[in-house]
């Protein structure tokens, strides 16, 4: 990895302490009872809706198209005024991922589960509407191999570069001008969203404080990554 990079690997090479175990046990019960609460909520009073985020689009000239994004902001940005949020921009954006990230970090966020991590904003980027999913998350424009077997063909994919760039040079600079962000910048990318997510962190690792990489297609490219 680069030098400069501030990327924490850790490994859990321990059994968990009992304080670990039972803020495992206080979460899974938290979460539990968030999913029973909302089918009990949802049950009694379907025409009430909770409106978790605020969806938009930008037009991007790098992308030369228009991409749509949602914005989940903290419980306290409209109380407190003068602070700023990190941002947490969630590749595979749809509204099912946005849930399940935005309810993680907002639990995670309380005073019940100890603040173990800040209130964040969060920028869901679902997929282009134009093209496969894969366009924006391949660094390389082939076929894919691996060990020289043929795993799928693709067409018009490899845009890794331009996707960055969109990031770089349109959407972060806009999210930073229309909220209060702070300098942390996270990055989520799970499969191909990891792909892309390691790609950046490769080629320009200081557009994101911290990479949250989740089972990413290392073997993409006859094992691209390791290769870089």
């Amino acid at each position: 990895l680069p030098a400069r990079s501030n990327v924490t690997v850790r490994l859990l090479l321990r059994s968990p302490t009992l304080r670990e175990s039972r803020r495992l046990c206080t979460l899974v019960k938290f979460l539990m009872l968030t999913i029973i609460t909302l089918f009990f909520a949802i049950s009694a009073s379907a025409s009430e809706s909770v409106v978790l985020a605020k969806n938009n689009h930008i037009e991007s000239r790098i992308l030369k198209e228009r991409r749509f994004y949602s914005v989940y902001l903290p419980p306290s940005y409209s109380q407190n005024t003068d602070k700023t949020y990190p941002v947490v921009y969630l590749l595979d954006g749809d509204s099912t991922h946005l849930k399940a990230v935005a309810g993680l970090v907002e639990a995670l966020s309380t005073e019940r589960l100890e603040q173990q991590i800040q209130q964040a904003i969060i920028v869901a980027i679902p997929n282009s509407q134009n093209a496969i999913r894969e366009r924006d998350f391949t660094p390389t424009n082939v076929d894919w191999t691996f060990n020289g077997k043929l795993l799928e063909r693709f067409e018009n994919i490899g845009n890794a570069a331009n996707y960055s760039a969109f990031f770089e040079k349109e959407l972060i600079p806009h999210i930073n001008k229309n909220y209060r962000t702070s300098n942390k910048r996270v990055l989520i990318g799970e499969s191909f969203g990891g792909l892309f997510a390691s790609y950046v962190l490769l080629t320009n690792h200081t557009l994101f404080t911290d990479y949250l990489i989740i089972d990413a297609t290392y073997i993409w490219d006859n094992n691209y990554l390791n290769r870089y």
